[in-house]
């Protein structure tokens, strides 16, 4: 496989596994669309990272892909 082909290839990777985590995290969300569901989500992505890293995408990438998906949380003080 050439370079060009191997940037394709991991382009491609990249898309399928973002697309991947924003469903876990649809599927993972309460009827009201309010909350997630953390241990669903968690399992989820457990099992997305494991596959990314058998397709070759590199921890970091993947981790990159799941922070840039999930909605940061503000914390209030009590």
């Amino acid at each position: 496989m050439n370079v060009r082909n191997l940037e394709t290839f991991q382009e491609a990777l990249v898309c399928q596994y973002r697309d991947l985590i924003h469903e876990a995290i649809l599927e993972s969300e309460t009827d009201h669309k309010t909350r997630l569901n953390i241990g669903k989500l968690n399992s989820k992505l457990q099992v997305i990272c494991k596959a990314a890293q058998y397709d070759g995408l590199d921890e970091t990438t993947i981790n990159e892909l799941i922070d840039e998906a999930i909605p940061q949380v503000e914390t209030r003080a009590a």
